[in-house]
């Protein structure tokens, strides 16, 4: 199932060369990633980790062309592996029509009161495979 979300290039997302600077595509996929998880998995978070119990374990991008103030971009994503902790989350970040990124995101299931990690329940791995 894929979950996109559009993206607003802002003046101060480029660098001194004039595109978007490299760390900014974190935060691009890290919006799409939230979202996703309040839209599908019905996460509301609330300051306490209490609605939330996810953790970001590892990201890894790919630079495949520049990308500009002008472009329309929009983030594509989808769930690529389910495993008993944790899951990967790809993304395409589109300018119009052109890939510019590939990245992907390691998510594990985390008990923030015991401060491990958990298995994901039954009802949400249905959800993150988007079988509900």
């Amino acid at each position: 199932m894929k979950y996109s979300i559009d993206i607003q290039t802002r003046f101060c997302d480029l660098d001194g060369l004039g595109h978007i600077n490299n760390s900014v595509y974190h935060s691009y996929i890290e919006l799409c990633r939230v979202k996703w998880s309040q839209d599908i998995l019905g996460f509301k978070p609330d300051g306490k980790n209490q609605n939330m119990p996810l953790i970001l374990a590892r990201t890894e991008i790919d630079f495949l062309h520049q990308g500009l103030l002008a472009h329309q971009l929009r983030v594509d994503s989808h769930i690529s592996y389910v495993g008993t902790k944790s899951f990967h989350q790809h993304y395409e970040i589109m300018a119009d029509k052109l890939c510019i990124v590939r990245a992907k995101a390691v998510l594990v299931w985390f008990d923030f009161e015991n401060n491990k990690s958990a298995e994901i329940p039954d009802s949400m791995k249905k959800r993150i495979l988007g079988k509900i």
